[in-house]
Protein backbone atom coordinates (compact mmCIF):
# COMPACT_ATOMS: atom_id res chain seq x y z
CA UNK A 1 0.00 0.00 0.00
CA UNK A 2 2.75 2.26 1.03
CA UNK A 3 4.62 1.58 -2.41
CA UNK A 4 1.51 2.33 -4.54
CA UNK A 5 1.23 5.93 -2.55
CA UNK A 6 4.45 6.80 -2.76
CA UNK A 7 4.10 6.43 -6.58
CA UNK A 8 1.32 8.31 -7.13
CA UNK A 9 2.27 11.08 -5.20
CA UNK A 10 5.83 10.96 -6.83
CA UNK A 11 3.97 10.71 -10.20
CA UNK A 12 1.60 13.29 -9.47
CA UNK A 13 3.65 15.74 -8.15
CA UNK A 14 6.00 15.59 -11.51
CA UNK A 15 2.94 15.87 -13.09
CA UNK A 16 1.53 18.91 -11.69
CA UNK A 17 5.04 20.60 -12.22
CA UNK A 18 5.47 19.68 -15.69
CA UNK A 19 1.82 21.19 -16.81
CA UNK A 20 2.48 23.87 -14.59
CA UNK A 21 5.56 24.79 -16.59
CA UNK A 22 3.81 23.76 -20.35
CA UNK A 23 1.18 25.81 -19.08
CA UNK A 24 2.44 29.19 -18.58
CA UNK A 25 4.83 28.86 -21.13
CA UNK A 26 2.36 28.26 -24.04
CA UNK A 27 0.28 31.41 -24.39
CA UNK A 28 -2.19 29.79 -26.19
CA UNK A 29 -3.47 27.16 -22.90
CA UNK A 30 -4.70 28.90 -19.65
CA UNK A 31 -3.85 27.69 -16.59
CA UNK A 32 -6.98 26.04 -15.03
CA UNK A 33 -7.81 23.33 -11.88
CA UNK A 34 -9.02 21.08 -14.98
CA UNK A 35 -5.44 21.18 -17.12
CA UNK A 36 -3.27 21.12 -13.98
CA UNK A 37 -5.94 17.93 -12.98
CA UNK A 38 -4.98 16.24 -16.41
CA UNK A 39 -0.99 16.57 -16.35
CA UNK A 40 -1.61 15.36 -12.76
CA UNK A 41 -3.38 12.69 -13.75
CA UNK A 42 -0.78 12.00 -16.61
CA UNK A 43 1.83 12.06 -13.99
CA UNK A 44 0.44 9.68 -11.80
CA UNK A 45 -0.07 6.79 -15.22
CA UNK A 46 3.50 7.91 -16.15
CA UNK A 47 4.88 6.89 -12.56
CA UNK A 48 3.14 3.55 -13.19
CA UNK A 49 4.77 3.05 -16.37
CA UNK A 50 7.81 3.40 -15.02
CA UNK A 51 7.13 1.01 -12.13
CA UNK A 52 6.09 -1.45 -14.64
CA UNK A 53 9.41 -0.99 -16.56
CA UNK A 54 11.89 -0.99 -14.03
CA UNK A 55 10.74 -4.22 -12.36
CA UNK A 56 10.91 -5.48 -16.20
CA UNK A 57 14.28 -3.82 -16.04
CA UNK A 58 15.36 -5.45 -12.97
CA UNK A 59 14.06 -9.08 -14.05
CA UNK A 60 16.13 -9.32 -17.61
CA UNK A 61 18.81 -6.56 -16.76
CA UNK A 62 19.58 -6.67 -12.87
CA UNK A 63 21.92 -3.77 -11.58
CA UNK A 64 24.21 -6.24 -10.13
CA UNK A 65 25.30 -7.94 -13.31
CA UNK A 66 24.38 -4.87 -15.76
CA UNK A 67 25.09 -1.08 -13.94
CA UNK A 68 26.34 0.96 -17.00
CA UNK A 69 23.62 -0.97 -19.53
CA UNK A 70 20.81 -1.25 -16.73
CA UNK A 71 21.09 2.81 -16.47
CA UNK A 72 21.43 3.56 -20.11
CA UNK A 73 18.65 1.57 -20.79
CA UNK A 74 16.74 2.71 -18.25
CA UNK A 75 16.49 6.47 -19.23
CA UNK A 76 15.27 5.58 -22.54
CA UNK A 77 12.63 3.12 -21.35
CA UNK A 78 11.22 5.78 -18.93
CA UNK A 79 11.78 8.07 -21.50
CA UNK A 80 9.54 6.24 -24.32
CA UNK A 81 7.26 4.91 -21.41
CA UNK A 82 6.68 8.34 -20.20
CA UNK A 83 6.30 10.10 -23.69
CA UNK A 84 4.54 7.77 -25.55
CA UNK A 85 1.87 7.53 -22.53
CA UNK A 86 1.30 11.34 -22.74
CA UNK A 87 1.39 11.64 -26.64
CA UNK A 88 -1.54 9.04 -26.61
CA UNK A 89 -3.01 10.64 -24.33
CA UNK A 90 -3.28 13.94 -25.83
CA UNK A 91 -3.62 12.80 -28.98
CA UNK A 92 -7.05 10.99 -27.98
CA UNK A 93 -7.92 14.03 -26.03
CA UNK A 94 -7.23 16.25 -29.22
CA UNK A 95 -9.03 13.99 -31.68
CA UNK A 96 -12.32 13.94 -29.69
CA UNK A 97 -12.07 17.37 -29.34
CA UNK A 98 -12.19 17.79 -33.65
CA UNK A 99 -8.27 19.12 -33.41
CA UNK A 100 -6.82 16.51 -35.97
CA UNK A 101 -3.76 18.43 -36.90
CA UNK A 102 -2.71 19.31 -33.04
CA UNK A 103 1.01 17.65 -33.86
CA UNK A 104 1.38 20.68 -36.74
CA UNK A 105 0.39 23.15 -33.62
CA UNK A 106 1.86 21.83 -30.63
CA UNK A 107 5.39 20.80 -32.23
CA UNK A 108 7.06 23.08 -29.79
CA UNK A 109 5.10 22.51 -26.64
CA UNK A 110 5.87 18.56 -27.77
CA UNK A 111 9.76 19.13 -27.91
CA UNK A 112 9.59 20.76 -24.30
CA UNK A 113 7.40 18.10 -23.06
CA UNK A 114 10.17 15.24 -24.83
CA UNK A 115 12.80 17.47 -23.10
CA UNK A 116 11.58 17.63 -19.98
CA UNK A 117 10.83 13.67 -19.30
CA UNK A 118 14.00 12.97 -20.61
CA UNK A 119 15.40 14.83 -18.21
CA UNK A 120 13.12 13.67 -15.68
CA UNK A 121 14.15 9.78 -16.83
CA UNK A 122 17.78 10.75 -16.35
CA UNK A 123 17.44 11.83 -12.80
CA UNK A 124 14.89 9.14 -11.85
CA UNK A 125 17.07 6.56 -12.93
CA UNK A 126 20.53 8.44 -11.04
CA UNK A 127 18.15 8.41 -7.99
CA UNK A 128 17.17 5.15 -8.46
CA UNK A 129 20.80 3.27 -8.79
CA UNK A 130 22.00 5.52 -5.89
CA UNK A 131 19.05 4.07 -3.46
CA UNK A 132 19.81 0.80 -5.46
CA UNK A 133 23.30 0.72 -4.37
CA UNK A 134 22.78 2.16 -1.01
CA UNK A 135 20.22 -0.76 -0.37
CA UNK A 136 23.03 -3.28 -1.56
CA UNK A 137 25.49 -1.49 0.33
CA UNK A 138 23.37 -2.27 3.45
CA UNK A 139 22.36 -5.63 2.94
CA UNK A 140 25.86 -6.54 1.79
CA UNK A 141 27.04 -4.82 5.49
CA UNK A 142 24.44 -6.60 7.34
CA UNK A 143 25.02 -10.26 5.55
CA UNK A 144 29.02 -9.64 6.21
CA UNK A 145 28.56 -9.15 10.07
CA UNK A 146 25.77 -11.65 9.82
CA UNK A 147 28.03 -14.28 9.14
CA UNK A 148 30.91 -13.15 11.00
CA UNK A 149 28.68 -12.80 14.05
CA UNK A 150 28.12 -16.56 12.91
CA UNK A 151 31.52 -17.46 12.58
CA UNK A 152 32.22 -15.56 16.11
CA UNK A 153 29.24 -18.20 17.64
CA UNK A 154 31.14 -21.05 16.46
CA UNK A 155 34.26 -20.34 17.83
CA UNK A 156 33.09 -19.38 21.29
CA UNK A 157 30.95 -23.12 21.14
CA UNK A 158 34.42 -24.60 20.02
CA UNK A 159 36.22 -22.68 23.04
CA UNK A 160 33.17 -23.30 25.48
CA UNK A 161 33.54 -27.14 24.54
CA UNK A 162 37.27 -27.13 26.31
CA UNK A 163 35.97 -25.32 29.28
CA UNK A 164 33.83 -28.46 30.68
CA UNK A 165 36.81 -31.01 29.88
CA UNK A 166 39.46 -28.79 31.16
CA UNK A 167 37.33 -28.10 34.75
CA UNK A 168 36.47 -31.80 34.99
CA UNK A 169 39.94 -32.90 34.09
CA UNK A 170 41.46 -30.98 37.08
CA UNK A 171 38.99 -31.77 39.15
CA UNK A 172 39.36 -35.52 38.99
CA UNK A 173 43.20 -35.15 39.44
CA UNK A 174 42.92 -33.49 42.60
CA UNK A 175 39.98 -36.18 43.98
CA UNK A 176 42.02 -38.99 42.99
CA UNK A 177 45.34 -37.37 44.72
CA UNK A 178 42.93 -36.73 48.12
CA UNK A 179 41.27 -40.39 47.98
CA UNK A 180 45.05 -42.11 48.90
CA UNK A 181 45.83 -39.42 51.84
CA UNK A 182 42.63 -38.48 53.29
CA UNK A 183 38.98 -40.32 52.66
CA UNK A 184 36.66 -38.15 54.63
CA UNK A 185 37.71 -35.03 52.63
CA UNK A 186 38.03 -36.49 49.47
CA UNK A 187 34.22 -37.56 50.08
CA UNK A 188 33.80 -33.66 50.84
CA UNK A 189 35.46 -32.77 47.88
CA UNK A 190 33.64 -34.44 45.73
CA UNK A 191 30.05 -33.28 46.97
CA UNK A 192 31.23 -29.66 46.16
CA UNK A 193 32.96 -30.51 43.01
CA UNK A 194 29.50 -31.92 41.70
CA UNK A 195 27.81 -28.75 42.84
CA UNK A 196 30.69 -26.82 41.12
CA UNK A 197 30.41 -29.04 38.08
CA UNK A 198 26.34 -28.19 37.93
CA UNK A 199 27.52 -24.18 38.49
CA UNK A 200 29.91 -25.23 34.81
CA UNK A 201 27.04 -26.88 33.38
CA UNK A 202 24.70 -23.88 33.64
CA UNK A 203 27.60 -20.92 32.54
CA UNK A 204 28.03 -23.14 29.19
CA UNK A 205 25.47 -21.78 27.17
CA UNK A 206 26.40 -17.84 28.12
CA UNK A 207 29.46 -15.65 26.38
CA UNK A 208 29.76 -13.51 29.55
CA UNK A 209 28.74 -13.29 33.28
CA UNK A 210 29.24 -11.58 36.29
CA UNK A 211 31.97 -11.13 37.89
CA UNK A 212 30.39 -11.36 41.30
CA UNK A 213 28.38 -14.79 39.86
CA UNK A 214 32.44 -15.42 39.03
CA UNK A 215 33.62 -15.14 42.01
CA UNK A 216 31.04 -16.90 44.09
CA UNK A 217 32.73 -20.12 41.54
CA UNK A 218 36.21 -18.98 42.27
CA UNK A 219 35.14 -18.63 46.77
CA UNK A 220 33.23 -22.72 45.83
CA UNK A 221 37.16 -23.61 44.32
CA UNK A 222 39.36 -21.90 46.82
CA UNK A 223 36.92 -23.96 49.46
CA UNK A 224 38.14 -27.22 47.57
CA UNK A 225 41.94 -26.01 47.06
CA UNK A 226 42.04 -25.34 51.12
CA UNK A 227 40.68 -28.40 51.31
CA UNK A 228 43.31 -30.24 49.79
CA UNK A 229 46.57 -27.87 50.74
CA UNK A 230 45.57 -25.84 53.93
CA UNK A 231 47.91 -23.69 55.48
CA UNK A 232 50.34 -23.95 51.75
CA UNK A 233 47.56 -22.11 49.72
CA UNK A 234 45.92 -18.73 49.89
CA UNK A 235 43.80 -16.61 47.68
CA UNK A 236 42.74 -12.80 48.67
CA UNK A 237 40.05 -11.39 46.73
CA UNK A 238 39.90 -7.41 46.48
CA UNK A 239 37.79 -6.12 44.11
CA UNK A 240 35.84 -3.00 43.86
CA UNK A 241 32.18 -2.53 44.16
CA UNK A 242 31.60 -1.19 40.77
CA UNK A 243 33.54 -4.00 38.75
CA UNK A 244 31.30 -6.63 40.24
CA UNK A 245 28.50 -6.03 38.02
CA UNK A 246 30.78 -5.89 34.60
CA UNK A 247 31.24 -8.65 32.53
CA UNK A 248 33.70 -11.66 32.15
CA UNK A 249 34.15 -14.86 30.14
CA UNK A 250 32.29 -17.84 32.29
CA UNK A 251 35.12 -19.72 34.21
CA UNK A 252 38.30 -17.28 33.30
CA UNK A 253 38.82 -16.09 36.84
CA UNK A 254 38.41 -19.84 38.21
CA UNK A 255 40.66 -21.23 35.51
CA UNK A 256 43.95 -18.57 36.51
CA UNK A 257 43.26 -20.06 40.12
CA UNK A 258 43.25 -23.66 39.35
CA UNK A 259 46.70 -22.94 37.03
CA UNK A 260 48.17 -21.10 39.54
CA UNK A 261 48.02 -24.41 41.33
CA UNK A 262 48.83 -26.54 38.98
CA UNK A 263 51.72 -25.32 38.14
CA UNK A 264 53.20 -24.49 41.48
CA UNK A 265 55.00 -26.38 44.22
CA UNK A 266 52.64 -25.90 47.16
CA UNK A 267 54.57 -26.20 50.79
CA UNK A 268 54.62 -24.77 54.17
CA UNK A 269 57.62 -22.76 53.94
CA UNK A 270 56.74 -21.52 50.41
CA UNK A 271 52.51 -21.36 50.47
CA UNK A 272 51.29 -20.48 47.29
CA UNK A 273 49.83 -17.23 47.81
CA UNK A 274 46.84 -15.68 45.28
CA UNK A 275 45.51 -12.02 44.85
CA UNK A 276 42.59 -11.31 42.67
CA UNK A 277 42.40 -7.37 42.43
CA UNK A 278 41.32 -4.61 39.60
CA UNK A 279 41.91 -1.30 38.59
CA UNK A 280 39.62 0.76 35.67
CA UNK A 281 40.67 -1.16 33.11
CA UNK A 282 41.72 -4.67 34.38
CA UNK A 283 41.35 -7.13 36.55
CA UNK A 284 44.25 -8.75 37.83
CA UNK A 285 45.05 -12.24 39.02
CA UNK A 286 49.05 -12.43 40.28
CA UNK A 287 50.87 -15.11 42.38
CA UNK A 288 53.91 -15.55 43.53
CA UNK A 289 55.72 -18.25 41.70
CA UNK A 290 57.52 -20.83 43.91
CA UNK A 291 58.63 -24.05 41.87
CA UNK A 292 57.60 -25.94 38.64
CA UNK A 293 56.64 -29.80 39.42
CA UNK A 294 58.48 -32.53 38.28
CA UNK A 295 55.27 -33.39 36.20
CA UNK A 296 52.49 -31.71 35.32
CA UNK A 297 49.04 -32.82 34.25
CA UNK A 298 47.93 -30.65 31.58
CA UNK A 299 45.62 -30.12 28.86
CA UNK A 300 47.51 -27.00 27.94
CA UNK A 301 44.18 -25.06 27.14
CA UNK A 302 43.71 -22.27 29.98
CA UNK A 303 45.57 -19.30 29.32
CA UNK A 304 45.00 -19.80 25.35
CA UNK A 305 41.39 -20.38 26.20
CA UNK A 306 40.93 -16.91 27.78
CA UNK A 307 42.92 -15.44 25.71
CA UNK A 308 40.99 -16.36 22.79
CA UNK A 309 37.45 -15.26 24.14
CA UNK A 310 38.48 -11.99 25.01
CA UNK A 311 39.79 -11.41 21.76
CA UNK A 312 36.17 -12.69 20.13
CA UNK A 313 34.12 -10.68 22.48
CA UNK A 314 36.42 -7.69 23.00
CA UNK A 315 38.80 -7.42 20.70
CA UNK A 316 41.51 -7.07 23.36
CA UNK A 317 43.45 -9.93 24.68
CA UNK A 318 44.82 -10.54 28.03
CA UNK A 319 48.23 -9.26 29.46
CA UNK A 320 50.58 -11.76 31.09
CA UNK A 321 53.94 -11.09 32.68
CA UNK A 322 55.92 -13.61 34.27
CA UNK A 323 58.87 -13.01 36.82
CA UNK A 324 58.86 -13.41 40.40
CA UNK A 325 54.99 -13.01 40.34
CA UNK A 326 52.82 -14.85 37.64
CA UNK A 327 50.50 -12.04 36.54
CA UNK A 328 47.33 -12.25 34.40
CA UNK A 329 45.81 -8.90 33.37
CA UNK A 330 42.00 -9.61 32.27
CA UNK A 331 40.16 -6.78 30.69
CA UNK A 332 37.22 -5.62 32.04
CA UNK A 333 34.13 -5.98 29.95
CA UNK A 334 31.29 -3.00 30.66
Amino acid sequence: MKKHILIASIGGILGFLVGYYMLISDQNESITVTNLFRFTLLGVSAGYVNHVCAILLDKYLPWKKYDGTRLLLGILAHFLGSFLLVFLCLYVYFYINGEIEFLSTFKLPLLKLGILLFLISIVFQVIYFVLYSFYSYSILQIETLRLERKQIEQQLNALKSQISPHFLFNGLNTASSLIHKDEQKASSFIRKFAQMYDHVLKSYSKKLTTVTSELELVISCNYLISNRFGKKYTCDINIDSEVLETKIPPLALQMLVENAVKHNVLSEENPLKVEITNDKEFIYVRNNVTKLPNKVNSTKIGLKNINTRYLLLKGRGIIITNGQHFLVKLPIIR
